[in-house]
């Protein structure tokens, strides 16, 4: 019998090429859209999944509080704080600090040559990080390796890009940075991290040295420029373990708090959820969001629906076409069971071959989507069994429910009157096609309006002024080697020989740029206020051109003097947001009041107009502007818009003729800043591909 029911549904099948074929096309281009998609949820939510301890890691948030108000939340804390926190508890097993190590590397090799770059995924980090996480060492012993105060640890891609194929281990790499520049012996080599992991890297350096540095040897309480990692014993219930950790608050800041009437936690963050779940200042990458990823997972299922739906639509509108053969094949003696088995294998024989086109599509084009979503996604799909659960239940359940409904439908024909021809049209039937199609459409033009809404939402941000102009200007990185000369005279001496080309408009020095998030904070009052009280503000070091390279309009005020001598120091300019923070209404008011700023004295010389630091999705915070020339971060050059490879190849040269061992790196800044939105970007790409695909199936159900 049931060879019977498979040559029926073959015949069935080919008699209906139209109706075959608008099924077969519009279910496998549904479950090849849905697995796509579902590949990409499945992806972002696998990331630090490859870590043994993951259910036992913590990272340290930092939260501080002013007046029982929120005030900021970030991921660096304390350096003290992994120390003092495995001191007091038995519940930890084990804690790892990070601290970015961003600068030049240099590898002198033996016939002279330099092999020079500047390098930003990199940490100063403790002995333990390679016990706590699980990144696999190719080379060296992870019970040993970081225990010295010069030692490094390189990837596999590092180890290539410096010393090719050398062997690593042994080799001596030189690096310079604002915090603790030396020479580092390369003893173990590590695999390349996984694109899933929230913190990537190809460099870690031991801490031992940074911590020397005079910013850091006795301000275990006062920098908060660590990342902190916690590894705690098992079956540690972490909420009851986070109350705990005031009491280490209090011991180390607890007066110094009640003073300034300001309070300070720290939260634990689940490792698996920082990813998705964390988006706080000072992350060491842009996460994911795990609403738009929940919100992707709901289109995949929408999409894969509206297919199915089309299925039922055409099967029940089609009744009326096979109303005959229903009837005879009752008159012979068929049972309703008989009818319904004939009517059910057809669907699972049509869901199958959709499924194995629609995996065919799938293949094809998952490339071309990881292309789109700007994601590598290269899970091992073989070891997937989440992934590949959703193509057993569309199979399964596709095949059962989009099949059962027709089936009771049409083998509940009367035999003589659907032999006769006067087959009577269900109305309740013909309401629940309506109504099916409705929500198809439905559901596909709430696809186009998140479309539209993402789309406004992505002109808005990238066309609203930012407070200041952009555009034409070359950032370089400023030189971290500058050999027997001070930084001022050789920044001088750089400044100098670029403005003389007529293509450079100007030339300047700052700590960070547009884009770049400010990690620098302090707290600032004014003079005369009492002491405890204080309010959080970011701090950019600039020189004299800041000002007017970046078109920053001065509300009241003037800009920094070079010649003066207390501009060094002496001085600083505030933004709108400081001055609101103040309580000061009109800027020429606040014109020569003191500040006081990290417990000293300073004077405000200006207040210049609010600019968007970073994307318009972070609000405008207070920003003091301190008159640091030597700041040796990034070099802002605007130039004309005209000959713009000859121009980047000047600055090339003289940068070299001025610091030759120094790597030259450059961005365009409008680029790098509209970077910020370039998960929008791809996010409104994303909807408009799938958006398209639901009209596309849900039109080819209502022309069947």
């Amino acid at each position: 019998m049931v060879r019977s029911f498979i040559v029926i549904a073959y015949r069935n099948l080919l008699h209906h090429k139209g109706f075959s074929l608008i099924n077969i096309s519009g279910l496998s281009t549904g479950i090849a859209a849905s697995l796509l998609l579902l590949q990409y949820v499945s992806y972002e939510r696998s990331y630090d999944t490859f870590h043994s301890n993951l259910e036992n890691i913590y990272r340290i948030q930092h939260d501080t509080y002013k007046n029982g108000t929120l005030e900021n939340r970030s991921a660096i804390s304390y350096y003290g704080a992994g120390v003092a926190i495995k001191e007091t508890f038995p519940e930890v097993i084990d804690f790892v600090r990070l601290h970015r190590a961003d600068g030049m590397y240099n590898y002198y090799k033996e016939n002279g040559e330099v092999i020079s770059h500047y390098e930003k995924k990199a940490f100063y980090a403790d002995s333990s990080f390679f016990n706590i996480f699980s990144f696999p060492l190719i080379t060296g012993d992870k019970n040993k390796i970081l225990r010295t105060p010069n030692a490094l640890v390189i990837s596999e891609s590092a180890a290539r890009k410096y010393f090719g194929s050398d062997d690593p281990i042994g080799k001596i790499i030189s690096l310079a940075t604002e915090w603790a520049g030396s020479q580092y012996v390369v003893e173990g080599v590590f695999k390349d991290v996984p694109e899933y992991s929230h913190i990537k890297f190809d460099f870690i350096f031991s801490i031992h040295n940074l911590l020397k540095n005079d910013q850091f040897k006795n301000g275990a309480w006062y920098w908060t420029n660590f990342y902190t990692y916690l590894l705690l014993k098992p079956n540690t219930e972490p909420v009851a373990f986070q109350q705990k950790l005031s009491a280490v608050i209090d011991t180390h800041l607890g007066s110094h708090l009640r003073k300034i009437n300001s309070e300070e936690k720290f939260v634990l963050q689940p490792l698996k959820d920082i990813h998705l779940h964390s988006n706080i200042g000072a992350e060491t990458e842009l996460n994911g969001d795990h609403k738009l990823v929940s919100f992707l997972l709901i289109i995949s299922f929408f999409i894969v629906g509206i297919a199915w739906l089309n299925y039922i639509n055409l099967s029940t509108a089609k009744a009326t076409e096979r109303a005959r053969e229903v009837g005879i094949r009752k008159v012979l003696g068929s049972y309703k069971n008989q009818l319904v088995k004939q009517f059910l294998l057809e669907s699972s024989i049509l869901t199958l071959i959709s499924v194995f086109i629609g995996l065919g599509i799938f293949a094809i084009a998952a490339p071309l989507f990881n292309e789109l979503a700007g994601k590598n996604v290269v899970l091992d799909l073989s070891g997937q069994r989440e992934f590949w659960i959703a193509p057993l239940i569309i199979i399964l359940l596709g095949s059962f429910l989009s099949g059962l409904y027709p089936a009771f439908i049409i083998s509940s024909f009367n035999p003589i009157t659907a032999i006769k021809g006067k087959f009577i049209r269900n109305i309740a039937s013909a309401r629940l096609r309506r109504a099916m199609v409705v929500f198809q459409f439905g559901a596909a033009i709430l696809l186009v309006i998140a479309t539209m809404t993402v789309s406004k939402q992505l002109e808005f941000m990238r066309s609203h002024d930012l407070g200041m102009n952009i555009n034409h200007k070359v950032v370089i990185r400023s030189p971290q080697i500058i050999g027997g000369e001070s930084y001022l005279n050789k920044m001088d001496q750089f400044k100098n020989k670029l403005l003389v080309h007529n293509d450079i408009i100007s030339v300047s020095a700052s700590s960070e740029v547009p884009g770049k998030e400010i990690f620098w904070t302090n707290e600032f009052r004014i003079e005369s206020e009492p002491e405890n009280v204080r309010r959080l503000t970011s701090i950019l070091a600039v020189d004299e051109d800041f000002i007017p390279t970046y078109g920053i309009r001065l509300l009241a005020g003037r800009n920094f003097v070079k010649d003066r001598a207390t501009d060094y120091g002496g001085t600083v300019i505030i933004n709108e947001s400081a001055l609101n923070r103040l309580g000061i209404q009109n800027p020429e008011a606040a014109i020569d009041k003191k500040l006081i700023l990290a417990d000293q004295s300073k004077i405000i010389i200006g207040v210049i107009n609010d600019f968007h630091q970073q994307s318009l999705r972070r609000a405008k915070n207070p920003t003091i502007i301190q008159y640091i020339p030597w700041s040796h971060d990034y070099l802002t050059l605007s130039i004309n818009s005209k000959n713009v490879r000859q121009t980047i190849s000047t600055m090339e040269k003289l940068y070299g003729d001025v610091f030759p061992d120094n790597a030259f790196e450059y961005f365009f800044l409008d680029d790098q800043f509209n970077q910020q939105y370039e998960a929008e970007n791809r996010m409104w790409k994303i909807f408009i591909l799938f958006a398209a695909l639901a009209i596309v199936v849900a039109c080819m159900g209502l022309f069947g």
